[in-house]
C-alpha cells in the first residue's frame, strides 16, 4: 500500500463511475453541488462528498478519509416503484466498493486502497426531481508515508 493523494482518490472514483455501464454522471464537492437542479445532472448520478479525516495514525501508519457516497436515480416511468430504483442504486454502491477492492485486472492501484462501507441510509424524493437511492458512509484507508525520506528538501 502506498500513500495516495486526495485528488487521486477522487479521480479513482471518477474512473470507477465512468467505467460503470449504469452510472451516467459523477460529481464531487459540498452539499450545495448535490442538487441536480443547480448542476444539470444526468441520472443515475453518483456524488462524492468529503466528510472528515481521522488523520494519520502513527501506530498503524495508515491515513483514513471519510466520505458520503450518494447514489441517486429517478424513476424512468411514472409508475416505476421507488423500491426498484433504490434496489439498483444500492447495487451501484456495492459495485463501486468492488471496483476499489478488486479493480480491473490491469490496475495496480487496487493494492493501494482499502474501501469500507460503514452504513447506508435511504434517500427518498430528494430535491424536486423525485430522486431515490442511498447515501453510504464510506472510509478510504491508504498508507501514510510520513517520514524524513519523503521530506521535500
Amino acid at each position: 500500500m502506498a500513500f495516495i493523494p486526495y485528488k487521486q482518490i477522487v479521480d479513482y472514483f471518477q474512473t470507477a463511475c465512468t467505467e460503470h455501464k449504469y452510472i451516467q454522471s459523477f460529481a464531487h464537492g459540498t452539499l450545495d453541488y448535490l442538487d441536480a437542479s443547480s448542476q444539470n445532472v444526468v441520472y443515475p448520478y453518483v456524488f462524492l462528498r468529503p466528510v472528515a479525516s481521522p488523520g494519520y495514525d502513527q501506530t498503524t501508519k495508515y491515513r483514513q478519509l471519510l466520505f458520503e457516497l450518494y447514489a441517486l436515480d429517478v424513476p424512468k416511468l411514472s409508475n416505476e416503484s421507488p423500491v426498484d430504483v433504490m434496489s439498483r442504486m444500492e447495487t451501484v454502491i456495492y459495485d463501486l466498493g468492488s471496483y476499489f477492492d478488486w479493480g480491473p485486472p490491469s490496475d495496480q492501484a487496487i493494492n493501494d486502497y482499502s474501501f469500507d462501507i460503514q452504513s447506508l441510509t435511504p434517500v427518498n424524493e430528494a430535491f424536486n426531481d423525485r430522486a431515490y437511492g442511498w447515501v453510504a458512509n464510506t472510509q478510504i484507508t491508504t498508507l501514510g508515508l510520513f517520514n524524513y525520506c519523503n521530506y521535500p528538501s
